[in-house]
């Protein structure tokens, strides 16, 4: 033993037994439910960077508006201004009917919910989208399911973001599908008639 001892240099720690290094390294559970002794902040270094960077990002808002007016602007501007957060990135307007959706705005609109450069469609009425409920489904449909909250600043019970909301957006598919199925049968039943009118003309055959 004496040999051992003078043959190991003086300046050199004892081997440490696992408890030790253990203690020395506290296992971290990761989020695979495995253990590590890394801490998750080395293992992971860009997530503080991404928290951070959700964090500062603002939310991008489009405005739409359909015969727009001073005072309509003056009030979607103070709606977005009190909503924390919230920066106008989109404005777009039509001077026409809305029983069609061949609008130049409404159209930039919807290529902006398709590129993803918006966050958040604020209108003054429901109705500037489109006064017919199956364009209105369509509308709503190709603008929440690219995940952007559409709001009213008229009606701040719709907003597509609330169970009221989502309730009005069924609603408004339901009607358009039950008028899309009435329109059909009625062009069915039409064409049925006149094919027994036809039939029954004394000039038939």
């Amino acid at each position: 033993m004496t040999a051992i001892n003078a043959a190991m240099p003086h300046d050199t720690a004892p081997p440490r037994s696992l408890n030790e290094r253990s203690r020395a390294k506290p296992l971290v559970n990761d989020s695979t439910g495995r253990f590590s002794t890394m801490p998750l902040a080395n293992r992971n270094p860009r997530s503080g960077q991404d928290a951070g960077q959700r964090a500062r990002r603002f939310v991008r808002v489009g405005l739409y508006q359909r015969w727009p007016t001073l005072l309509e602007n003056d009030h979607l501007r103070s709606y977005v201004e009190a909503e924390p957060g919230w920066r106008i990135t989109l404005r777009s307007s039509d001077y026409a009917s809305g029983g069609t959706l061949k609008r130049p705005g409404l159209q930039r609109v919807l290529a902006a919910a398709r590129s993803g450069v918006i966050d958040v469609l604020v209108v003054n009425h429901l109705y500037n989208l489109s006064r017919k409920t199956q364009h209105l489904a369509f509308v709503l449909d190709e603008l929440t399911s690219r995940g952007v909250r559409v709001v009213s600043a008229a009606d701040p019970a719709f907003d597509t973001e609330t169970a009221h909301g989502l309730f009005l957006v069924r609603v408004v598919s339901a009607v358009a599908e039950i008028e899309q199925t009435g329109a059909l049968a009625d062009r069915r039943d039409r064409r049925r008639h006149d094919q027994q009118s036809a039939d029954e003309s004394p000039l038939a055959g």
